[in-house]
């Protein structure tokens, strides 16, 4: 009982970076799932980075724009098994449906909002 009594400080420093931390992920994610969600996407895949443990996804097309966007896995089919830089990717404005474009075949795809 003296250590907290003595420590308090340091206690509530770790709990307050812990909320810090937590809030920044959440509006980080947010603002990602917005960013993608109001535009119209379209262009070749330049780069493909898989982040946060193979859950989110983040591309880089031809006019140099970065998403970052959490699929929903279809299991061995999922957007991170097929898609490849080169592929193309289509998307409508306001709409949570990707189209991958991959060797002239069609696969949708769908994203979601996570906010953890």
């Amino acid at each position: 009982m003296v250590f907290f009594k003595k420590y308090w400080w340091v206690l509530s420093f770790i709990v307050l970076l812990w909320l810090g931390g937590s809030y920044y992920a959440i509006q980080s994610n947010q603002a990602s799932f917005e960013s993608i969600f109001r535009t119209e996407v379209a262009g070749e895949i330049q780069s493909l980075d898989i982040t946060n443990r193979g859950f989110a996804v983040r591309v880089t097309l031809t006019n140099l724009h970065r998403y970052h966007f959490f699929p929903v896995d279809r299991g061995d089919r999922g957007f991170i098994a097929v898609a490849a830089v080169g592929d193309s990717l289509r998307k409508r404005s306001f709409s949570d449906t990707l189209f991958l474009i991959r060797k002239g075949r069609v696969m949708r795809y769908m994203f979601k909002k996570v906010l953890y």
